[in-house]
């Protein structure tokens, strides 16, 4: 079973964690150890271990960076952002749309051809299929973030207005 394990975690982890296979020999040693005192010992030397480690050091400054990204002198916005525009329909752009969409903004999914939007809208609308299936969005959430997004191609003629008004 342990070697079924390590293998699955080597999968996952490409081997570059430490804290997958200390968690599987935590694992182990509390099946094996004799007193909660041998157990907890063991956890606690494994925890310091990891913790200095440059993993470790690597995913807190991930951390740090995203915090600090997060902060921003620039106060409240004037505004409220209503529009999201998203330039290409593939995986990311859909993606982009969908969860715009979800959180209620208007969305101009822009690509060069039908062909396009029409694999974007699909992507799109296939997740929202599954989660209507799974009970984890209604029938009218559906609707609300389907007519949330707004197909536009490069023979769009809404696109043509908006091309003809650029600076």
């Amino acid at each position: 079973m342990w070697e079924t394990i390590n293998k699955m975690v080597m999968k996952n982890t490409n081997g570059k964690y430490p804290s997958p296979f200390a968690i599987v020999d935590c694992v182990k040693n509390g099946l094996e150890a004799s007193s909660d005192d041998e157990k907890f010992k063991f956890e606690r030397e494994q925890f310091a271990r990891l913790a200095a480690t440059p993993e470790s050091a690597a995913l807190i400054g991930i951390f740090d960076g995203m915090t600090a990204l997060k902060k921003h002198e620039f106060g409240e916005p004037t505004t409220k952002v209503k529009n999201v525009a998203v330039l290409g329909a593939g995986l990311m752009g859909a993606g982009i749309a969908q969860v715009s969409a979800e959180k209620g903004y208007r969305v101009l999914l822009k690509d060069k051809d039908d062909a396009g939007i029409a694999r974007g809208e699909s992507y799109v609308e296939g997740n929202w299929g599954k989660k209507l299936k799974r009970k984890k969005i209604t029938m009218h959430k559906y609707n609300q973030n389907t007519a949330n997004i707004v197909p536009l191609t490069d023979e769009s003629e809404s696109w043509h207005k908006v091309s003809e008004h650029k600076v």
